[in-house]
Order: C-alpha cells, then structure tokens, then sequence
C-alpha cells in the first residue's frame, strides 16, 4: 500500500453543452477538498480545443487561464487531469496528428527541459508555448476516443490491422514522450457492456487493447450501460480480466446532457459495497449545472469515505473477508446509506443555499408581485418545516481527524478515475443551459472557447417570435380540408371572431451572464409571449413584493390514517366514509382549515381495489370539487408565518421540507423520489378512475365519486405545494442557483398548473359518450405508448423516457403527444408570482369582465361610454362563451383575482349557430349601433369593432374546417401576467379539455395583421388555414390538430 498511487475519487467535467467557467470549477475544487474528494478531469465536450479543434494550442491567455485553474486544484489537494479528445478526425498513421497531439498534451506538463515541439521551427505569429509548459504545471492526461465512428480511414487501414492498435498505439506513444506520469487514463470506443459486441469478455477490441496498451495506463468504463442503473463486484471481475488492469470507473448516473427537460438531484446509489478495491478510480460526470451537484457529489464522498473504512477494516481481518462482501449493499454494520447520506447533504445544502442567497449580489430579484385596486399582494414566507440556519461550516463528512485524502483503499493498483461520455445527444438534446442561454452567473471572461450548441429546443417547437416583424408570423397549410371526420358531441355555440392582442417579446438573451430585473422603464422587456389586453389606465403596475409561499414542502405525503368521526368533521380533507359520502358534497376548505390539515391521499392500496363507478348526474352536479382561492393555495398544509411575518420577511430563508420537495422532484434518472411518485400515482389513479365523477352517470354508488374527489383534492395540494416552493424559491435562492434550478421547477410549475385544473374540470364534465371513437378512454389508448410509468428495463437507457417526471405529467394529459406545447424557454426574468388556474366559477363574470375594461387604454370619452356600459368590452370577448359554452372555460387567478382565460366550444358549427340566431339578437338590443365617443379618441377604435361585431352579419366559417377542426378556442390575460408559463398553462388545459371530449382539432379567428397574436398561436401548434372568410378579408382562421 504505501507504494501505491492514492484512489482518484472526485468529477470529471466530461458532459456535452456549456462548459463550467472557471470560478465554476474553482467552486466545485473548494467542495471537493471539503469532503475528501481529491480528483478532477477537465474533458468538456463542447470546449472546441478539447474534441473540435484539439490540434489548435491554446493562447497566452487561455494558457494562463488554464495555469490559474491548475495551482487553484493543487492548492485544494485536487488531482487536475487534462483530458483531450482526438479520435473524431485524427489520422492514427500519421506523424503529422501524432506530433500535435504530443504537442497540445505538452503545453501543460512541466519537465526539467524543454519540451519537444519547443524545437521545431514555428511560425512567429503563432502563439509561444515555451513559457506555457514552465508555468502550467499538469502531470496528469487522459486521451479519450469515446463517441467516434469506429471506422478507420484508408491510410490507418493500411498500416494497422485494428483500430484497438491504432489507438493501443498512439496512447503508448504519447505515454512514453510525456515521462509515463502515474496518472495517464485512456477512454475506449466501447466503454461500457452495452457497446461491446457480444460481451465484453468476447469483445476483440477489448482484448486487443488489454494486451497492447501499457500496463501503467488506465482504462476508462462505464459499467454495464452509458448510464449505469447499478454497479456490481462481479461485471467489475470481468472487465478486469479482459483488459488486465483494475478499471477507472467514468460514472454517468447524473449526467443531464442527453435531456434538457431533466436534472437529478438524488443521493448517489446503486454501487454495490465493496467495490473500490476493484477499481483504480471513480469519477462523477454530474449534471450540467454546477449548482445541481451539490448533493449527488456530497453524497459520492459519504459512499467514498464508508469505502475507505471497509478497506482500512479490510486491512485487520483479511483481503478474502472483504471480497465476499463485494455486492451486499447495506447488510455491514457502517456501510453507506443512501438515505442517510442524504439526509446530511440537505442539512448542509439548506445551509449553504441560505448563506449563498445572504452574500452580496447572491440573490436575483424576480418578478414583483402585482396587485390590482385593492387586491391584497401576496407574501413570501414558509411553512411545514423547521427552519435550517445558515451555517458556514457545513457538515462535513468526513470521519475526525482524517486525511483529506483518507486512508489509502487497500488493494489498489496505480490508477485513474474517469468516466464515459453519456451517448452523443441528439440534435434537439443538449445541456438545458443551452436552451435557454443561461447558466450560473460568474465570471465568464475566463471562459475557454467552446462550440456553438444547438439549443435544446425540439425542432417541432416553433422559433421564437424575438425580432419578428412579419405580418404573416404563421406558417401556412397548404393540404386541402376534406369535409369527412367522426361526428362530434355539440356543446352550445362559440363566438372567435376577435381575440385579445398578444405580445410576442421572447425576452431571452443568448449568453450567461444574469440579466438585471427589468425597471419601471422598460416593461415590456419582461413580457413574454402571453396573450394581452391592451394596458388600461386603470390597470395598477407599480412593484410589490415578492409573491407568497408558505412552506408547502413537508416529508413525502403517505398513506391516510382513517380518520375518527371527530376529525372527520375538523379536516375537510380527510376523505370520507361510505356512510358520509351521502350526506352532502366536499365541505370547502377555509384558510384556517386548509393550515391545519395536511392532505390525506388514498393509499396505491385504496387505488388498485377501487373499480371505477360513476356517480349520478345529480351527484355530479351537486358535489363539485372544492377549489381553491389563491389565499388558500397559499396557506396549506401549515404556515410557519403570519402575514405580517411574512411582510416583514418577504425573502425567508428556504425550509428544510422546501429542499427535499425540491430533490424529490428532480430524483435520479432510474427513480422518482417519493412526492414526485406520489404525484403520479394520483393522477394515473385519478385518470383511470376519471368516469366516477363523468356526465351522465351510469352506476348509483356514489362513494366511488366521493373517492374520486378526495384523491383529486390531495393531488390539488400536492400541486400547490410545488407551485409554491416555485413561488419562494424565486424569492429566496441564491443568484447562481435560482439560474441553473429554475428553467427545470419552472417547466414543473408550468406543467401542474395544467394538471390541476385539468383535473378540477373532470368532475362534472367528462362526458360519457358510449361511441369509442370519441371518448377520453380512447383517447387514452391512443397515448397509451407515452404514458406508461417509467420502469426502465435491463436494455433501457435513461433517454428511452424523455422528460422525466414532466413528460410523465405530460403523457396523462389528453394531448400529451403533442409535444410543440409544451416546450418553451425559461423566461429571462424569474418570477415568484403565485398563480391558480381552475375551471370558471359563477362569481369569475364580473370579474373577468373588469379586467377586459381595465386593459382598454382609452380616452375620458370613451371610457365615459364604458362607465355607461361595462360590460359592453366583455360581452365582445366573452360574453358568447359564458352564456353558451361556459363549461370549457377556464380563469388563470393570482392574489389580484382574475387575471387571464380560455374560453372553447367543443362544436363550434353548434355553437355559432346559437350565437347568431339566439345570443346576438339579445346583445344588439343591449348596445345600440350609435354608440360612440362622438370622435376619434384612444380606444374608439376597439369600441367601434365591437359594435360592428354585434350588430353586422359575421361572415360564416367555412364548413371543412369545421370539419377538421370542430372546436373554437380564445385565450388572454392581463397585462400584469409577465409569465409565459401561465398562459401556455392556459391552452394545455383548454385543449386537454376539449381532447377528452373527443375533439380532434381546435381553430381560432385572429387579425391577419397581428402579429402578436399570430406569434402566439403559431407557437402553440397553429397554422393559417388557406381559406377566406368572405367580407372580412383581413380576418385569418389559424387552426391545430389534436
């Protein structure tokens, strides 16, 4: 042992997309020597001087860049490994490729003499490397061909038999010329099982190498798959018999770059115990984003420590004890848990997550909330958990008195740790850095060159309207519309003619540095492509603070305990008895109710024994599901703060509980955490169990009903919980956290807003319709291919399943196959704004009707004609809808009340014929056609359409596209929604909505010269339909399938 190298246990930077900065890297070095890691390899994939560009050399400043980094390692006793890739276009044969690549190895390794190249005659506008090989300090390489076609070109043909000799001999040849340093890792082509043909022990690549490369050269594995699920002693007996040396596992378990949808956050799991005695080294290759890393690292040193003691204990009672210990997990006494170790790194990650957001500079102000005329704002604050204090010496887990580096692991030969690359992402793949430009803000001038990525926006999803300024914004089909399709049930009529104007600002910057919150002169740089209203005079901008979140992050939900008759009668959300079930619907939760009782969610138990059996009409109708109020989203389960705690604190601290939800959301590529499987369970339940609650009813045994409301009542919580961790995060997370998190919770965010109000609207409205071509249980089988859980089988990568918990969520929905809505960037703004969104109530009228008068920007005059008449602006928007469709629509509330909607009529030839022979003739009387401000004025003009709308003859919609696209949809918001989350939300739910009627596709009436409104329909899946409405030529019919 003491003549052994020490193990390498620590991070390879080895991921596709946005490379670390170096104050990243400088960070992650400082976590590394706190925990007792002590190794580094700096191999990102898009840094063009490592893969695309390996043979440039680096400049005067890049070099002194590099040599910064290097001395920042050592002097955190950090292993700094320079990895570089030539395998894409090198020419194994060739003197010329082999010389640069000594060379570039060379620019950083340190020798008593000059270097080689140093000797060769170059040009003298060329960059000196002499003064770089002095002052770099490197002695550590690693030389990787992973992820290159394995084909070799002519001239390699001729010279070698194979390309395991090619490469055998390149890496032997660089070895020799850099001195034979006691750490020179080389990554093969085949690099795990799965890409070994047949099997590694039978693979001649493999053995080829085994025997040809030279015994002090490490080799790089990555275990059974690109993303090991888990690692065991005995592959590890067979990889080392084939390639004749211990292996350097190159660890992809975190690695995020294959999916910008995902980021794991979970303890490191699924190596077995005993394995650090087979191998030279281990390295991590984390998520893209530093600050994800904080657990998945902290917890790698708790399972390296628990390692080293086994071998020091291994030392004492013998090498064979230990190996019969090689693939129990958990079954010693003192061996790692992945559930304790966990727990540690929340207790220290909450700490440090609060003292980064208390530095200077270390918290990004989101969005302020806004309040309308009287609207009370709401409060930042938290709930549910204790609250952790910032404490700057974070547990550290390593045993006292130990050696940074700890006890040397017995059995080891001189070695590596690295990893393999994750598979080559695929064009719409990448970093989620990429897709939205953003990183962790730090300094970036110091920043090596790297490729220019595709971003990670699917190509199905629609560019972004930034910049545009054609009048035609919408692609255009060209098919001819056939008049066949299924008949569709008819709700009562729609009226599409006009809709609100949209803003089409995609207020994203392409680079990383952390914008700035927008100020009160520049408004609209924050407001991205939500369907608007024009701003109105009375419409109240000025900031607030930041929106409310009480903790909603408690330990996972579990199975309800029954509850007494006592309790029964205290907590609304306790579901009810079968003798209860009778007596009344679900008692709404007031805000004292909702902080004092936790949901109570049926058991998997309760789920799998409960058939479906629908209630009555009558039941249906008179036991609605409770909704929430915004006030009360925001108050349960429990509220640590009142709201005058909460104004004083509008930035608390993050919650132990907050912390967890967020880690449990965002697991492991293989596992859900527990609320995030609890959230699932309810909706998959929910969703097979849909027709208990569906119109018109067809058993008599109201408690299936009555089940199905209180399981949907728990996953409303459960909603609101995450909604509001997204809401206080925002407020209460450090700079660079809140900007690598945040695009990942927002999509969440995003996603169960949706969910529940999709959910909400189920109960009564679902119809049951006996033909199967058009209902939702079709519909289900149609998508029954995406929806299906997650459970990767023993051939399955990680990416087979994209999206993780979201394209889970996604694939419940009706339209979840239709992915272009609901892929949109972050937006560049974070904001901590609270939002609901629910199916109408009757009280929302009035209200929805106010906001469309408050968005008018207009003249005294004509607001002088809107006193008179106020609801003459709503009855044009909405009024139709309301009056003759009301169940498809749905209201977006925050703390100020309604805020945005989405109206539809499943049959849209139905309803137009109601609103012209029945709604229209009502409303000319109600408004005459002399209606006016007696001149011109701001805000004549939208009054004036709205006469000419009720009182002329509307042209009639063509009847193919009434054919291929039955359904009529309208959304908007106010001015004050800023997120555009929220109103693609909007549209999910409608269109779901009209999905699980059976319709097939959905059209809505704009100006053609819109262009804010073209730009937001067309990136929700809409095209201009080639057809004309007669006498309104400037009219334009968009429309989407489903």
């Amino acid at each position: 042992m003491a003549g052994r190298p020490r193990f390498l246990c620590g991070v390879v930077e080895g991921f596709y997309g946005r490379p670390w900065s170096m104050e990243q890297r400088k960070l992650l070095f400082q976590w590394l020597e706190r925990w007792g890691l002590n190794c580094y390899m700096y191999a990102p994939k898009d840094e063009l001087k490592h893969r695309l560009l390996w043979r440039e050399p680096y400049t005067e400043h890049e070099a002194a860049c590099m040599r910064s980094l290097i001395e920042a390692a050592h002097g955190q006793g950090v292993e700094f490994v320079f990895a570089i890739s030539a395998g894409q276009d090198m020419v194994f044969s060739s003197a010329g490729d082999r010389l640069l690549l000594q060379q570039k190895l060379r620019q950083g390794h340190v020798r008593g003499s000059l270097p080689f190249f140093s000797l060769l005659p170059r040009d003298p506008s060329s960059p000196c490397p002499c003064p770089q090989v002095a002052a770099m300090g490197c002695h550590s390489f690693a030389l990787l061909f992973d992820d290159i076609d394995p084909c070799m070109c002519q001239a390699d043909r001729d010279v070698f038999p194979s390309l395991a000799q090619a490469q055998a001999s390149v890496a032997n040849e660089v070895y020799r010329e850099l001195g034979q340093p006691s750490v020179f890792l080389f990554c093969p082509t085949e690099y795990c099982s799965s890409l070994c043909s047949p099997s590694p022990s039978q693979s001649c690549y493999l053995l080829t190498l085994g025997q040809e490369l030279l015994p002090g050269i490490g080799v790089i594995w990555t275990g059974p798959k690109v993303v090991s699920q888990e690692l065991s002693a005995t592959m590890l007996e067979e990889v080392e018999g084939v390639l004749q040396r211990r292996p350097v596992i190159w660890d992809n378990l975190y690695a995020n770059d294959y999916d910008c949808r995902r980021v794991f956050l979970g303890p490191y799991t699924g190596r077995a115990h005993g394995l650090v005695p087979r191998l030279r080294g281990l390295l991590l290759n984390p998520n893209c984003e530093l600050q994800a890393n904080f657990i998945p690292i902290h917890t790698l040193s708790s399972w390296f420590q628990s390692e080293l003691r086994s071998c020091a204990h291994a030392d004492h009672t013998g090498m064979e004890a230990a190996a019969a210990l090689g693939d129990s997990q958990g079954s010693q006494e003192g061996s790692y848990s992945p559930q304790e170790a966990l727990e540690l790194a929340l207790l220290d990650w909450v700490a440090e997550i609060n003292q980064q957001a208390l530095e200077p500079g270390g918290r990004t102000s989101g969005h302020p909330s806004i309040s309308l005329k009287g609207g009370t704002r709401l409060q930042s604050g938290t709930a549910g958990e204790q609250e952790v204090t910032p404490d700057p010496q974070p547990h550290n887990p390593l045993p006292s008195g130990a050696d940074q580096h700890g006890p040397e692991p017995c059995g080891m030969a001189p070695g590596e740790g690295r990893r393999k690359v994750t598979s080559e992402p695929e064009k719409d793949g990448g970093s989620r850095i990429s897709a939205g430009g953003q990183q962790s803000p730090t300094g970036d001038g110091d920043q090596l060159p790297m490729g220019n990525r595709e971003s990670c926006e699917p190509s199905s999803a629609l560019p972004s309207a930034a910049g545009s300024a054609q009048s035609a914004g919408t692609p255009v089909a060209t098919e001819t519309l056939h008049s066949s399709g299924p008949a569709m049930r008819c709700s009562n009529g729609a009226n599409a003619s006009q809709n609100l104007p949209l803003p089409t600002r995609d207020a994203r910057t392409g680079d990383g540095s952390p914008p700035q919150p927008p100020s009160s002169t520049q408004p609209e740089a924050s407001r991205a492509d939500v369907p608007q209203t024009p701003p109105g005079p009375e419409a109240c901008t000025s900031p607030g603070p930041p929106a409310p979140l009480t903790d909603g992050a408690g330990a996972s939900p579990g199975p309800p305990a029954p509850p007494t008759s006592e309790e029964a009668g205290s907590s609304p959300m306790a579901l009810l008895t079968l003798e209860e079930a009778g007596s009344g619907p679900l008692v709404p939760l007031t805000p004292k109710e909702a902080r004092s009782s936790p949901p109570a969610p049926v058991t998997p138990k309760e789920a799998r024994s409960s058939p479906t059996a629908p209630v009555t009409p009558e039941e249906a109708r008179s036991s609605p599901m409770t909704l929430l109020t915004p006030e009360e989203a925001g108050s349960v389960p429990t509220a640590l703060l009142t709201l005058e705690e909460a104004r004083s604190s509008p930035t608390a601290p993050l919650t132990l509980g907050e912390v967890r939800m967020l880690v449990e959301l965002f697991y492991l590529p293989y596992h859900h955490g527990p609320q995030a499987q609890h959230l699932l369970e309810h909706f998959r339940w929910l969703r097979a169990n849909s027709l208990s609650v569906a119109v018109p009813a067809t058993a008599t045994d109201a408690s299936r009903g009555t089940q199905w409301r209180g399981r949907a009542q728990s996953f409303q919580l459960l909603c609101a919980q995450i909604c509001r961790l997204h809401s206080h995060f925002v407020s209460s997370a450090g700079r660079a956290l809140l900007y690598d998190l945040h695009p990942y919770l927002w999509d969440i965010r995003n996603m169960l807003l949706a969910a529940s109000a999709f959910i909400l609207w189920l109960d009564g409205h679902l119809l049951c319709d006996p033909d199967p071509k058009v209902t939702w249980g079709s519909c289900f089988g149609w998508c029954q291919s995406i929806a299906a859980p997650i459970l990767l089988g023993g051939d399955a990568e990680p990416w087979t399943h994209r999206g993780g918990l979201f394209g889970e969520l996604q694939a419940l929905l009706p339209v979840g196959n239709s992915c272009d809505l609901f892929y949109h960037p972050p937006p560049l703004f974070p904001s901590s704004q609270l939002y609901l969104l629910r199916p109408l109530l009757p009280p929302d009228k009035g209200e929805l009707y106010r906001m469309c008068r408050e968005s008018l920007d207009c003249d005294p005059k004509v607001a002088d004609v809107l006193a008179a008449h106020p609801d003459l602006l709503g009855d044009r928007l909405l009024g139709s809808f309301l009056s003759l469709s009301p169940e498809y629509t749905f209201v977006l509330e925050d703390e100020g009340g309604p805020c945005g909607y989405a109206a539809g009529a499943l049959c849209a030839e139905g309803f137009l014929r109601q609103r012209d022979s029945n709604w229209l003739p009502a409303v000319r009387q109600k408004y005459p056609q002399d209606l006016s401000a007696g001149g011109p004025a701001l805000g004549q003009d939208a009054l004036e359409e709205a006469l000419l709308f009720f009182h002329a003859e509307l042209p009639a919609v063509p009847l193919p596209v009434l054919r291929r696209f039955p359904s009529l949809v309208q959304l908007g918001t106010a001015p004050r929604v800023l997120d555009v989350g929220a109103s693609r939300s909007l549209a999910i739910c409608l269109l779901s909505a009209l999905r699980a009627n059976g319709s097939r596709g959905v059209f809505c009436q704009v100006s053609a010269t819109d262009r804010q409104q073209l730009s937001f329909y067309g990136k929700l899946g809409f095209v201009a339909l080639p057809v004309a409405l007669g006498s309104s030529p400037s009219a334009q019919l968009l429309g989407r399938l489903l």
